[in-house]
């Protein structure tokens, strides 16, 4: 067994299990998945950080299945195996997503410069915690760069010669931020009628598809049709022409897509992603900061689905969807139906 600065390396089989030392805080927004939640905190139990807080939303009105898993769950977040300062904010009503999130947020940044935020499927690899305190560092004076991200959403595609690249997409699947950034997010989304009619909207995307469908997104974010906050923070991060450190390995897997997930159809699709690899300890630069249009564009055609967001080619997809997974789909259905009715 030897140590450096970050780690402390086992020799296990033909394994080397790397424990971080871990002095950077971590945010862990929660709701009502106590399964979720026990398998994240097994994770951070081998990292042991210092200081953890839990932002916790509350039950839907009525919902005794909520007030249950709710009161599950804060006794995970509450009891950790390891020695740590753990400071809590638990919400007696249910916020909602977007509004939870960016109070959370918030809540974390009155207390510190700079920070890791995890939801709570979202199970990162070890060596995503030592990515992003690298990052945040090599960067924290660096105002274009907004987001460390630990998702790669390229497949087998391979993007430059470097441990990671910087996209325009600030992917929120375990990331890290710090408070100068996080400032500039609005939950009002105040600055969009201004930002859609600028120059730099029509620079930032390559073809009328793709700025037909941000645009489609952000004016139902703006008017409350679609409860995310991620979407607000995209365009605040556009808003001041900010991109997003990305690994070109995914570091994080999320666990909480299945067939009652809220914000996806195809589960088989997500599975593609969902599996986390190891980066490097010693971290290879890439060639250049400039956003890479490349990986970009293959994000907004294969995670986005691109044109099949549109008229006739969602029809296409959707019928794929309806063949590839029958049961999902009329899941997806009657819930959709049932949230218009």
């Amino acid at each position: 067994m030897f140590k450096n600065n970050y780690y402390i390396y086992t020799l296990s089989s033909f394994n080397i299990i790397k424990f971080l030392t871990m002095k950077l805080p971590i945010l862990i927004l929660a709701f009502n998945r106590p399964e979720e939640t026990s398998i994240l905190f097994e994770l951070l139990s081998k990292i042991k950080p210092d200081k953890i807080y839990i932002n916790q939303d509350g039950p839907r009105n009525n919902n005794k299945k909520d007030y249950a898993l709710c009161e599950k769950v804060k006794n995970i977040v509450i009891n950790p195996n390891w020695e740590c300062k753990v400071f809590t904010k638990f919400s007696i009503v249910n916020n909602g997503c977007r509004e939870s999130v960016q109070k959370g947020i918030s809540w974390f940044f009155e207390h510190e410069q700079k920070g890791i935020i995890l939801e709570d499927d979202c199970i990162p690899s070890i060596s995503f915690f030592s990515f992003c305190d690298k990052m945040l560092k090599k960067y924290q004076d660096k105002d274009n760069i907004r987001v460390i991200s630990g998702s790669n959403f390229q497949k087998d595609n391979i993007v430059g010669k470097g441990d990671y690249y910087v996209s325009k997409y600030a992917h929120c699947w375990g990331w890290a931020t710090w408070k100068r950034a996080w400032k500039s997010y609005d939950n009002n989304l105040s600055f969009w009628d201004t930002l859609r009619k600028s120059n730099n909207w029509s620079k930032l995307h390559e073809n009328k598809i793709e700025k037909k469908y941000w645009t489609k997104i952000f004016d139902k974010v703006k008017n409350k049709e679609i409860d995310s906050w991620a979407y607000v923070w995209q365009a605040a991060i556009w808003n001041d022409n900010g991109g997003t450190v990305t690994p070109t390995k995914n570091l994080v897997k999320n666990i909480g897509f299945n067939e009652n997930a809220t914000h996806t159809i195809s589960t088989k699709k997500i599975s593609v992603f969902n599996l986390s690899e190891e980066i490097n300890d010693e971290i290879i630069e890439p060639i250049s900061e400039e956003i890479n249009k490349d990986a970009d564009r293959f994000v907004f055609n294969n995670h986005f689905n691109g044109k099949y967001n549109f008229w006739p080619w969602r029809i296409i997809y959707l019928v794929i969807i309806f063949i590839n997974e029958p049961k999902t789909f009329m899941i997806k259905l009657k819930k959709k139906i049932k949230d218009k009715f």
